[in-house]
């Protein structure tokens, strides 16, 4: 019983739990192995088990060792069915005790001691069980307990040696830790396949080196995408500046945790000018590096930049070497190999090196001490830098991104051994003996505004790559890693301290050092310290179950005003799977109470980021604006007018992330509720700067701007008035074009002649938040009223993350206030005000790839939450449904007259087609899946412009060449009509046709194929060879050729073309003379009078008393001059009337649909219908026969009903294609959708709107 008593001992001493853990447990070990059953009671008692959580459990490893020692059949409880030979063989075939090692059994439960054969491997056992462990002889065994002496110090296993020499002995082997290694390991798979899409998205047409260290390419989201090359270029940026460096001394890029990274090649192969005597050294472990190099044996164009590349054939240590290049193989716990390395073969030590280190979420995943000896250890060169990129804690472990994160590599098994803040961090390596005024560190979120590391251009450029909206998911990214960057110069002054050194040339010169200024734990004088009292605290309350997440979505009032204090509706956004365009109903009311489930408008595909509009006091709203994907956003506008949906005029240009207020207009005899606009982005990322404002009557009426003084463009900035039903309210924040975070604060105000006043009062606001400025201006945030004034609840900012304290800021006191209770994630949240509480609906992020983070709703109010009783609930989720023939119909405020004048019969006034510049970034492969006609203005077409005059057309085509014109059967007839036929067919020479249409003559030619007119469709270069080589396409509009059906030339006098389609999309290029077209959206078909099956119309829309049915329709208007082209869609109707006595111009057709979406056979004019309605046509031939032989009043019944549906289903088509087709993009600037995203369905059957125009024929045959 002396082991007992000794550790009855020790216990009784006054040590720490954990000093007599280590003291004691040496005996416990020694006297398990010879008298087990003797002292189960003494692990029991004693404080092991809390000292020891998180650990293999104490009393089964023991038990396991005690069960084999005796024979025992019984294994431990944590024992696996382990068969293999060395286990085998321990327990079969030894003759002699089987008597733990003791040694080993302390390794195994994490501890180690200063002997040399256990210095070298950290032996943490998470997962390790009794068969791991090694049995040894009775002889071993006394061994051992010498080596257990009560002089002996243990050591936990993460501590790293002291560099004293060499050590000879061969490191024991740890299954536990090698285990551990290839989990550390496996994160360099799964970083360089997302960093090898980022090479190749993003960095297209430069040397591409990832790609030999990834089988397969992967394309990543958006959002990682972006996070990787923001992290690879914090990487670049750090080394590029140490390589710039003026210095006759050899440098040393040293990667720690280098993984399969390239960055050696990124630098000699793309920037080989400031690799001069520099050498580049790997180091990672071994087995990762022996597999890292033989990718680069296999290499070529990896091995080309490695003169004298050799391989050493060693397992560890110095693996490879060349010139510019050093592979090393070694474990970072033990540093002496890489430090035995440096001094011998790069002679690191010496005062002719100058070293900069390297470690990008390398060192996160080693033991805080660990990491530090090796902080501490790069301290130790004279001439030396640090880079570091890693996770930290902005705001603890509990905030939702933070803790997302912790569980991701928890799960993974590779926990971050020791996330703290960047002061912890800067602390650290001040600590470690860096300077602390050479240490600088920033987050990636700061950085990525810091001009010096990223331009405004830059950052602009990667929205051309994809799509990407991600912001406030990206902001938190970047929040959550940092770059520090530590310097040890020899003979530089590092005496100033951190405060006079922002002064000097700091490594971030761009910065503000927003992060550690504005920092709420920061002790700076110009820092608002603030004291808040028990008033001042928000509470969270969580909503009753069941919760329903989604983010980005929109409130929506309840459709009657006796229901409006107790139920909410939370309309649309993204869901766990997909776009929503559901409602929620959010009650308060008891169980039981009759509800009324709230709606939502009928949109056919599911949205977010819209905006809805509740008009005053009343329960009528509107909603408008949103996307699907960033590339598509939508036009629509709905209203909702005494609990019913209706369409309403479409806005200018689709649009998402916009701001939208209500305003009560003091008109008379009553007041106008109307809705003010500002901002927002487009389906091509323009950002708007227009003010609009809508009413019933007018539609949306761009307001005009008076003052010098206007906001720049911005989306995601947040609006309110300052009353409820006022005229004049507050701008806040918002992210321009580039990107960036705008920190800004607007006072606006509507005058009485409809004008717009704006006044910037940021300076005012500033003043007051002093340095903790940057939590003014935010990227979407909320603004809603309360009882103690307007509050700002979330969002981002551009300089550092908002954290539990300044979520919420009180724009009346602008002062923070502080939240308590549940930790909601205030990102694509939305707010509304209920009695003296606000209702937190919705919220969440994707967490970079760690996750998504959902936030349950919750009520935000200043009653603790021991005397608060929650009532609010989720009732009902409810889909909107297919649009009615009602609400399809066209919406005016005005009631109809039953008498219409002639005016009100007449075409609506066009809305002029949007024009643009083409411009290097302009996207036509956009703009042709929008479907949606623009103007690209004084493009240039070649010589033809300036050449095509009537002398040189005679010279180069020839005067006596005979062509087919269009001549009006009356000389004076103005508009010529395929319908009624009202022209014949005539040959005319070319020469003397030419003569006539200057003479003025109604004359009209269209080419037709020079060698077989019947069956060939016409091409300017085959058919009017001389001509071709002056007519060439902007090359941005290239892919028109490259698909192209036929391309027409056009020439003709004073004489308008009739009303008609096209199948094909089509370049109307105006070479010379002037031009008007009026086109129409495909959803106003039915309203032109085409024929089923004809695609030319005999309405003349031109004539001076135009048929009843065009006040129904929305036309659109182009005016062509010279060098201008006119993108026509397939499926949008027009007519073309010349503005001068002769046009001459060249038609592109092109097909843009699947190629099996046309029907099969000739089409010399490219007006033959698609397939699918050639088919649908014959299958309307049976559905008619079928019938036969019901009576006609039966079979008119049943076939009117099955037109019907086909109408609604082709309007239904159509009305979603501001959406689902193309709707509401737009490309470098200009509009291309707006008002017309009422008809256009995405390339007819390709884009999800198409087809539309083709029912509306059928149905007219069923009629």
């Amino acid at each position: 019983m002396e082991f007992m008593e000794a550790h009855l001992q020790l216990e009784e001493k006054s040590f720490s739990p954990a000093a007599r853990y280590q003291g004691s447990l040496q005996y416990l070990i020694l006297a398990f192995t010879q008298q087990p059953s003797q002292y189960l009671n003494v692990i029991n008692s004693s404080c092991w088990p809390t000292v020891y959580s998180g650990r293999t459990n104490l009393i089964s490893v023991l038990l396991a060792q005690y069960n084999y020692r005796e024979g025992s059949p019984v294994m431990g409880a944590n024992d696996r069915n382990d068969t293999s030979p060395q286990t085998e063989s321990s327990h079969a075939g030894n003759k002699h005790d089987n008597a733990i090692n003791p040694e080993k059994a302390l390794r195994l439960l994490g501890i180690r001691t200063d002997s040399p054969s256990s210095m070298a491997a950290d032996t943490e056992a998470d997962d390790m069980d009794a068969a791991h462990l090694d049995n040894r002889s009775a002889g071993k065994m006394l061994q051992a307990e010498k080596f257990l002496g009560t002089a002996v110090q243990v050591k936990r296993s993460s501590s790293v040696p002291m560099m004293n020499g060499k050590q000879t002995s061969k490191p024991v082997i740890d299954p536990a830790k090698q285990h551990r290694d290839e989990l550390i390991m496996d994160t360099n798979k799964s970083s360089i396949v997302s960093k090898r899409s980022v090479e190749k998205l993003y960095y297209a047409g430069q040397p591409e080196y990832f790609r030999y260290f990834v089988n397969k390419f992967k394309r990543r989201s958006p959002l990682i995408n972006r996070g990787y090359w923001l992290r690879m270029k914090a990487i670049e940026y750090g080394v590029s500046r140490f390589l710039s460096e003026r210095t006759a001394k050899k440098k040393i890029v040293i990667n720690l945790g280098c993984g399969y990274d390239p960055l050696p090649w990124l630098f000699l192969g793309k920037q080989p000018q400031l690799c001069q005597n520099t050498v580049f050294v790997d180091v990672d472990y071994p087995e990762l590096m022996q597999q890292k190099l033989s990718v680069i044996d296999k290499t070529e164009q990896l091995k080309e930049l490695l003169p004298k590349f050799t391989r050493t054939g060693k397992e560890s240590g110095l693996l490879a070497s060349s010139d510019p290049y050093v592979a090393i193989g070694c474990d970072l716990i033990n540093l002496s190999p890489l430090q035995e390395i440096l001094q011998d073969h790069l002679q690191a030590g010496s005062g002719s090196v100058a070293i900069l280190f390297t470690s990008e979420v390398s060192t996160a995943y080693m033991e805080r001490e660990a990491s530090q000896a090796v902080f501490q250890w790069a301290a130790t060169f004279d001439d030396v830098r640090f880079c570091l990129l890693e996770q930290h804690l902005p705001d603890g472990p509990d905030h939702p991104f933070a803790a997302t994160m912790l569980a991701h590599f928890d799960k993974l098994r590779t926990p971050l051994r020791a996330a703290g803040t960047m002061e912890d961090m800067k602390a650290r390596f001040v600590s470690a003996g860096f300077p602390e005024s050479g240490t600088d560190i920033r987050s990636l979120w700061e950085l990525w505004s810091d001009p010096t590391f990223l331009s405004a251009e830059e950052r602009r450029a990667l929205d051309r790559v994809e799509p990407f909206d991600e912001w406030e998911e990206f902001a938190l990214f970047g929040s959550h890693y940092f770059l520090l960057v530590a310097e040890k110069e020899p003979n530089k002054n590092y005496s100033q301290t951190s405060v006079h050194r922002a002064s000097r040339a700091s490594f971030f010169a761009g910065s503000s050092r927003a992060s550690m200024v504005s920092s709420p734990s920061s002790d700076r004088p110009d820092v608002p310290q603030y004291h808040f009292t028990a008033s001042d605290v928000v509470d969270a309350h969580e909503i009753l179950e069941p919760h329903d997440y989604r983010r980005f979505t929109a409130i929506i009032p309840p459709a009657f005003a006796e229901s409006s204090d107790g139920s909410v509706g939370l309309h649309g956004g993204m869901g766990t799977q997909e776009r929503l365009s559901s409602c929620n109903t959010y009650s308060s009311f008891e169980a039981g109470h009759a509800l009324e489930p709230i709606i939502g408008p009928p949109i056919r595909n599911g949205i977010m980021c819209h905006a809805v509009t509740k008009l005053g006091s009343t329960s009528n709203c509107v909603l408008t604006g949103g996307r699907t994907s960033p590339d598509k956003a939508s036009a629509e506008s709905w209203l909702r007018l005494d609990g019913k949906w209706r369409r309403v005029q479409d806005l200018p240009t689709g649009r998402f992330r916009h701001c939208a207020v209500p305003l009560v207009l003091p008109t008379n005899p009553r007041p106008a509720h109307t809705v003010l606009m500002f901002g927002g982005k487009t389906g091509d990322g323009q950002v708007l700067d227009e003010w609009l404002i809508w009413t019933g009557e007018t539609g949306w009426q761009q307001v005009t701007m008076k003052g010098e003084e206007k906001p720049a463009a911005r989306f995601g900035a947040t609006m309110i008035t300052d009353s409820r039903e006022g005229t004049s309210g507050v701008l806040i924040g918002g992210m321009t074009s580039a990107g960036r975070v705008l920190n800004d604060f607007w006072h606006w105000n509507l005058e009485r002649d409809m004008t717009l006043t704006c006044r910037n009062v940021t300076t005012r606001a500033t003043a007051f938040l002093k340095a903790d400025a940057c939590i003014l201006g935010r990227f979407g945030a909320q603004l809603v009223r309360s009882p103690q004034g307007i509050l700002m609840i979330g969002g981002i900012t551009g300089a550092r993350m908002l954290t539990r304290q300044d979520e919420i800021l009180n724009m009346k006191t602008l002062r923070p206030q502080p939240l308590e209770g549940s930790r909601p994630l205030f990102v694509g949240h939305s707010v509304q005000d209920v009695d003296d509480s606000i209702l937190i609906l919705g919220g969440g992020a994707t967490c970079f790839s760690f996750g998504t983070s959902w936030s349950r709703s919750c009520l935000l109010n200043r009653t603790p939450p021991d005397s608060f009783q929650m009532i609010w609930q989720l009732q009902t989720t409810q889909e909107a449904g297919k649009p009615t023939a009602e609400q399809s119909k066209p919406f005016n405020e005005t009631p109809k007259n039953p008498n219409p004048s002639t005016q009100s019969l007449a075409l609506p006034i066009p809305t002029p087609i949007p024009e643009q510049t083409l411009t290097s970034t302009t996207s036509f492969p956009t703009i042709i899946s929008a479907s949606r006609p623009i103007i690209f203005k004084s493009c240039d077409l070649g010589r033809c412009t300036s050449l095509w005059t009537t002398p040189y057309l005679k010279s180069a085509v020839g005067a006596t060449r005979p062509v087919s014109i269009h001549s009006p059967t009356t000389p004076s007839t103005s508009t010529l009509s395929f319908a009624s036929k009202n022209f014949t067919y005539t040959t005319l020479p070319f020469g003397d046709f030419l003569d006539a249409i200057d003479a003025g003559q109604h004359l009209y030619l269209r080419s037709l194929s020079s060698t077989s007119p019947s069956t060939l469709p016409t091409h300017l270069a085959t058919d009017f060879p001389a001509l071709a080589p002056d007519f060439t396409l902007p090359p941005q509009l290239s892919l028109a050729m490259d698909s192209a059906h036929s391309s027409p030339l056009r020439i003709s006098g004073p004489v308008n073309i009739w009303l008609h389609f096209d199948i094909h999309a089509n370049l109307l290029c105006q070479i010379r003379g002037t031009k008007r077209l009026l086109l129409f959206p495909p959803s106003d078909v039915s309203h032109l009078g085409f024929p089923p099956s004809a695609s030319s119309s005999p309405i003349d829309v031109f004539a001076a008393d135009p048929p009843a049915s065009l006040a129904a329709t929305t036309p659109y208007e182009a005016i062509l001059h010279p060098g201008d082209v006119l993108f026509i869609p397939p499926m949008w109707p027009h007519t073309a009337q010349p503005l001068t006595d002769t046009s001459v111009a060249v038609n592109v057709f092109f097909r843009n649909l699947m190629e099996k979406g046309y029907a099969a056979g000739k089409d010399v004019y490219g007006n033959r219908d698609l397939a699918a309605y050639e088919k649908g046509r014959k299958d309307l031939a049976k559905i008619i026969k079928a019938f036969d032989g019901l009576p006609a009043e039966v079979a008119g019944f049943y076939l009117e009903r099955l037109g019907t549906e086909l109408v609604e289903k082709g309007q239904g088509l159509m009305r979603s294609s501001a959406i689902g087709g193309g709707g509401g993009a737009a490309v470098g600037g200009a509009s291309i959708s707006g008002p017309l995203s009422d008809g256009g369905n995405g390339s007819a059957g390709q884009n999800g709107g198409g087809g539309g125009e083709n029912l509306h024929h059928t149905y007219a045959e069923l009629g």
